[in-house]
C-alpha cells in the first residue's frame, strides 16, 4: 500500500498510486512494438523515475524493464506460433538488436530456444499485468459514481515494520526525523529497495499542555534485526482497506467522506491499523517540515464486510463491585496507576480472577478539565473488605451490544460499534458503556477485551 503523487487532470479528480500505475502500464502497452521511454512512462505514473521503479516492483512484482521484456517474449511466442516469420523478423519487431540477443533472452523466458519452441508447440504466458483487477474489490456502480475517490483494496498481507514514536506539540514532524535518521544510518533503501513509509496517530495519548503521539513505520524485511535507539519491529496485520487520496491538512475531511462512503456501502470500520502512507520522494525523503499540509497521501481506513462481523446483546444485572477512580493531567499515566491500584489490590486479597469481572470505563470522548479512569471488579456477596483508595458500590448495568476485541484493536474497535450503530440505526442508552478486561491472574493484557455499547 504505498501512495503516489498524482492528480488525475479530468474533472481533477484525484487518483491512488494504483491507478497512477495503471495509467503507466497502458502507457507501456501501447509502446510494446516501439522503443519505450521509461521517463516519459514514469510521467505517466506521475512519479520520479527513481520513486516509479521502487513502486512498480512493490506493485507489479518485477522491475519495469523485466516487465516489458517478458511482455514482448509473450507476444513474440505467440507469433512464432501462429505464423511463419523467421526469428530474425520477430526479434526486430520486439526491439531486440539481433536474433542472438533475442534467442538468449528467449531462452532465459521460456526455458526454449525460439527453433525448439516452434517446432514442438511449446507454450509461454505473461499476460498484461491490470492493476484494478488485481488488487481492488468490485463496486457497486452507484456507489463508485458517488465516491469515485474512494476504492477497496483485496484482502492484504501483513508486514514488519520498523516503528519511531514521538511524543510532542509537533509528534509528526519529530517522528519523520528521528526515523528517517535511522534509516540512513542502517542504509534500509539499500537493504528492501521497495519500502513503503506508514504515520498514524497514537489513540489516548493525548495530554493537557497539548501533547500528542504519532508513530511512523518504514516496512522491512521479516527478518531484519531492529536497533537503534526509540526504534521498535512491529508486526502489522493485513486485511481490508478502503483508500483515498487526500493531504495531511485535508486529513479529517477524508474521514468525514470515508464515515459517509460507509453509511451507503457493504463493509464497516475494521479493527486492524488505520495508516496513513507518505509518498517517499516529498513525504519522507526530502519531507517539508514547514509546510506538511500540503504533503500528499493515501489514507487506508480498516474495513470489513458486514457479513462477516459478529456482536452480540446482553443484559447485566445489577452487581456489587469494587472500584478505584483516579484523575490526572496525563491520560496514559492515569490509566497505568488505575490499573496497578486496582490489580495490586486484587492480588492482595487473593480474588477469583476467574469468577470475578473487571470493567473499565473513563472521559471517553468528552472534553475535559482532567483525564480520569475508573476499574470495578465484581465481587462475591460474601467478600468484605477495608481500604483506604478501594470504594464500593452496585453497578447498576443494563441492556448492552456486545463485541469482542483485543487490547492492539480497542480503539478501531469502538470506532466500529459505533459505526455499525449509526449505520442500523440504532439508539444509545443513558447507563455506562464499558470495557470487560479477559485477565489471567491479574495480569495484564490478558485474554481480549468485551466492549460494552448501551442500549436504549
Amino acid at each position: 500500500m504505498i501512495y503516489c503523487h498524482c492528480l488525475k487532470t479530468k474533472g481533477r479528480e484525484s487518483m491512488n498510486y494504483y491507478e497512477c500505475m495503471q495509467e503507466s502500464i497502458n502507457y507501456i502497452e501501447t509502446m510494446i512494438y516501439e522503443e519505450i521511454d521509461l521517463n516519459k512512462a514514469a510521467d505517466r505514473a506521475f512519479m520520479s523515475l527513481s520513486n516509479y521503479y521502487r513502486l512498480f516492483f512493490a506493485i507489479v512484482g518485477c522491475n519495469v524493464k523485466e516487465y516489458i521484456r517478458l511482455r514482448r517474449i509473450h507476444l513474440a511466442a505467440q507469433d512464432l506460433l501462429s505464423n511463419d516469420c523467421s526469428i530474425l523478423d520477430t526479434a526486430v519487431k520486439y526491439g531486440f538488436t539481433s536474433a542472438d540477443s533475442f534467442s538468449r533472452a528467449f531462452k532465459k523466458a521460456t526455458g526454449f530456444l525460439p527453433s525448439i519452441f516452434r517446432k514442438q508447440e511449446r507454450q509461454y504466458i505473461f499476460e498484461r499485468v491490470d492493476i484494478m483487477d488485481k488488487y481492488f474489490e468490485e463496486q457497486d456502480l452507484e456507489l463508485s459514481e458517488k465516491y469515485p475517490d474512494i476504492k477497496v483494496l483485496k484482502e492484504t498481507g501483513s508486514f514488519y515494520g520498523a516503528a519511531f514514536r514521538a511524543d510532542s506539540k509537533t509528534p509528526e514532524n519529530d517522528a519523520f526525523m528521528g526515523l528517517k535518521e535511522w534509516f540512513d544510518r542502517n542504509n534500509i533503501g539499500d537493504i528492501m529497495p521497495d519500502y513503503r513509509v506508514y504515520g498514524y496517530d497514537i489513540p489516548n495519548s493525548g495530554k493537557e499542555d497539548g501533547t500528542y503521539g504519532y508513530e511512523v513505520v518504514v516496512t522491512i524485511p521479516d527478518d531484519f534485526e531492529v536497533m537503534g535507539e526509540g526504534v521498535v519491529k512491529k508486526h502489522f496485520e493485513g486485511g481490508l482497506y478502503a483508500v483515498t487520496e487526500t493531504t495531511v491538512g485535508d486529513i479529517v475531511k477524508a474521514w468525514q467522506r470515508f464515515i459517509s462512503w460507509l453509511d451507503i456501502s457493504r463493509y464497516e470500520m475494521g479493527a486492524h491499523q488505520c495508516l496513513e502512507e507518505h509518498e517517499i520522494d516529498s513525504g519522507f525523503l526530502k519531507r517539508d517540515f514547514e509546510n506538511p499540509e500540503n504533503i500528499r497521501i493515501n489514507l487506508y481506513m480498516p474495513v470489513v464486510k458486514r457479513s462477516q462481523t459478529e456482536y452480540g446483546k446482553v443484559t447485566l444485572q445489577p452487581v456489587r463491585v469494587a472500584y478505584y477512580r483516579e484523575y490526572g493531567n496525563d491520560s496514559e499515566q492515569t490509566a497505568h496507576n488505575v490499573f496497578k491500584v486496582m490489580l495490586t489490590w486484587a492480588k492482595k486479597n487473593r480474588l477469583d480472577c476467574s469468577k470475578c469481572k473487571m470493567y473499565l470505563y473513563n472521559h471517553g470522548f468528552t472534553k475535559v478539565k482532567k483525564f480520569w479512569f475508573e476499574i470495578m471488579i465484581t465481587l462475591d456477596e460474601n467478600f468484605v473488605f477495608q481500604d483506604d483508595l478501594i470504594q464500593e458500590k452496585i453497578f447498576e448495568g443494563g441492556k448492552y451490544l456486545t463485541y469482542d476485541t483485543s487490547l492492539s484493536h480497542l480503539m478501531p474497535s469502538w470506532q466500529k460499534v459505533n459505526q455499525y450503530a449509526a449505520s442500523n440505526k440504532i439508539k444509545s442508552g443513558k447507563h455506562q458503556w464499558v470495557e470487560e478486561w479477559n485477565l489471567d491472574n491479574w495480569e495484564c493484557p490478558g485474554k481480549g477485551i468485551k466492549i460494552y455499547f448501551p442500549l436504549a
